[in-house]
């Protein structure tokens, strides 16, 4: 029974959505990469990994027509909805107006005062489909943020992979090292091209992303200076990266030694820990 009400659910997401399109003469932008949740399982397992209370303030990221909207601020204290698309923000305005607890701002994310609007509250969540042309920049920039407490988001799953990958992984890179730093990463689960209307070309992923509360480097610009130039060439040694931002080849193979750490190696074979160890050192 309750499959069978799920899927009702999802049948009425969809019609509800292009009802919505219709009445207020909208049509997707792919340059805007505007693909609308329909799932209601994977609006659930949103809902359910964000943990809502009643004092919860929520940045959501894309509201597009508030399937997800409407259930953040009928389970949290407020809900900060960020719609770069005027239509939508129109339509939000007009379908949501009865919950006072949800404010709507017509802006791009990317160049919001997010730490004005913010900063009082240290203990805001994160929650939004994130397109793929900002996504990388986008995360890095709120896992840095001390009001950010966490954020549940779905990206493309190629982004998702290079995000989780291990050491070793060729799939690892500067964001997979930083954003790790800044922050601890799960997988919550892999959303299909179905769930959302009109369906996109590729796979999605929804990810937990929790920011941390300890940093270990001296220098946090020296450490993301590192981490640039190390994979820089990330099929070269790791002492010749290195050297390629002016230093000294053997000053470096000293600091690795001293830090037992092997220049022969490669960026993507090191750790966390290890990227740390060589930005303290070489501060």
């Amino acid at each position: 029974m309750k499959s069978n009400q799920n899927k009702l659910y999802g049948i009425k997401l969809k019609e509800k959505t292009e009802y919505l399109w219709y009445k207020y003469n909208f049509t997707p932008k792919r340059e805007l990469g505007q693909n609308f949740l329909i799932d209601p399982h994977i609006v659930d397992r949103i809902i359910e990994s964000l943990e809502l209370t009643k004092t919860d303030v929520i940045l959501e990221i894309g509201a597009g027509t508030g399937n997800l909207t409407e259930k953040l601020v009928q389970r949290s204290g407020k809900v900060v909805a960020v719609e770069i698309d005027e239509k939508l923000c129109t339509l939000l305005r007009e379908e949501l107006r009865d919950y006072k607890n949800l404010e709507i701002i017509c802006q791009d994310i990317t160049k919001m005062p997010l730490l004005e609007k913010f900063n009082s509250n240290r203990s805001v969540k994160a929650a939004g489909n994130l397109p793929y042309g900002i996504a990388s920049s986008l995360l890095l920039d709120l896992a840095k943020q001390e009001w950010i407490k966490f954020m549940v988001v779905m990206v493309q799953r190629e982004v998702a992979q290079r995000l989780l990958a291990k050491p070793g992984s060729r799939k690892r890179g500067i964001l997979t090292v930083l954003l790790n730093y800044y922050a601890t990463l799960s997988k919550i689960i892999d959303v299909p091209p179905q769930a959302f209307i009109p369906p996109p070309k590729v796979g999605s992923t929804i990810l937990k992303i929790e920011r941390k509360q300890v940093y270990k480097v001296k220098d946090e610009d020296n450490f993301s200076s590192v981490v640039k130039m190390a994979f820089s060439s990330r099929r070269k040694m790791l002492v010749n990266s290195l050297s390629a931002g002016k230093m000294d080849k053997d000053f470096l193979r000293k600091k690795l030694a001293k830090i037992r750490i092997d220049g022969k190696r490669r960026a993507e074979d090191l750790t966390i820990e290890e990227f740390i160890l060589i930005s303290n050192s070489l501060y």
